[in-house]
């Protein structure tokens, strides 16, 4: 079965064309993130370096946005193009937005500048508000003037280039030079705390250690009460109804089986409204362990997930790179859900 394309390209592809239709062109040559940003433009006799950020949750999470903000500023004066532009598929609300322009000196395109400069082709206005889920009652709370881009005067090359976040590329090189054993499995643990720790500082609360027995040694997982920030964590307590979510750490040399999925099923409790299960794993799930996933989804409603390094590494480069980690495990879980055999 062909994978379907992915909202954020679908996202890219529609930003690009709003831009041209705007009188931006966009370099055809440029391969997406292969100068550090998506889109190189070209308007008003001038470049720019055009970064497009898809974002599941309406609401903006300013951490995020001034990470992505800070990349396209030394990206682009890395590549000396004239200025930058950010574009993002959440509202800004205007306080923010000229908060975040005076200190980073780019232009910020949030949903309504879309609308708004989609109008020139209204044909894009109906994707645009179909991509988003826009609703004629949000649009006409939250429409404002067109901003005219030729009045943003701001030089990269006036601006200082900001600090750049690399602790999520440094916990994922320090996670892969771990060794895989029990004899490493307290440092699994420390670093497990200190990742889960980085991406989702307001998703969780809690961070409640449990204490858990498998394989005959004792080890210390994480139940954590959710907060429902994100499309995510809200998809978490509202369909599946659990306000909790346990993380568990195994520092196996192979892939986990299904006896340490069935333990791990043990401790998710309907009526302590906790049915989901993050399993942090060296090398992933093996298919006995993944049908043990399905069956527990299928039969209990119980959620149980498996990532490898290489998952966890995906979603520490999206965290500093300004984007939302979340949105890899909705992607994620809603794959599990969608390949779910009968």
């Amino acid at each position: 079965m062909e994978k379907p394309t992915s909202t954020w390209e679908l996202f890219e592809d529609l930003v690009r064309r709003i831009l041209e239709a705007n009188n931006f062109q966009i370099d055809p040559n440029l391969i997406r993130g292969d100068r550090g940003f998506d889109f190189l433009g070209h308007f008003g006799g001038e470049s720019w370096a055009i970064e497009v950020k898809y974002y599941r949750t309406a609401r903006i999470r300013p951490s995020l946005i001034e990470s992505a903000a800070a990349r396209v500023i030394n990206n682009g004066i890395g590549r000396q193009t004239d200025k930058g532009m950010l574009v993002i598929s959440s509202f800004l609300p205007v306080d923010i937005r000229h908060s975040l322009e005076d200190k980073f000196n780019i232009v910020f395109v949030d949903q309504i500048d879309l609308r708004n400069l989609a109008a020139t082709k209204p044909s894009l206005i109906d994707e645009l508000d179909a991509l988003l889920e826009l609703g004629p009652e949000f649009v006409e709370k939250k429409n404002y003037n067109k901003r005219d881009l030729h009045d943003f005067s701001a030089k990269l090359s006036e601006t200082e280039s900001p600090p750049i976040d690399t602790k999520g590329t440094d916990l994922c090189e320090e996670l892969k030079s771990l060794k895989r054993g029990k004899s490493t499995w307290t440092k699994y643990e420390d670093i497990c705390e200190r990742i889960l720790k980085y991406l989702f500082p307001n998703d969780l609360q809690g961070w409640h250690k449990q204490k858990s027995t498998d394989g005959g040694g004792n080890r210390y997982d994480f139940v954590c009460r959710v907060r429902q920030n994100t499309e995510y964590w809200r998809f978490l307590v509202d369909h599946l109804n659990s306000r909790y979510v346990i993380f568990e750490f195994k520092n196996y040399s192979e892939k986990i089986k299904q006896g340490q999925v069935l333990t791990t099923e043990k401790y998710l409790l309907e009526r302590g409204l906790r049915k989901v299960a993050i399993m942090f794993t060296r090398l992933g799930a093996d298919r006995n362990a993944t049908s043990m996933m399905q069956g527990a989804m299928r039969e209990h409603g119980k959620l149980i997930l498996a990532l490898d390094d290489e998952a966890v590494c995906k979603m520490l480069h999206m965290k500093e790179q300004g984007e939302d980690p979340t949105d890899f495990l909705f992607e994620l879980t809603d794959e599990f859900l969608l390949s779910l055999p009968r």
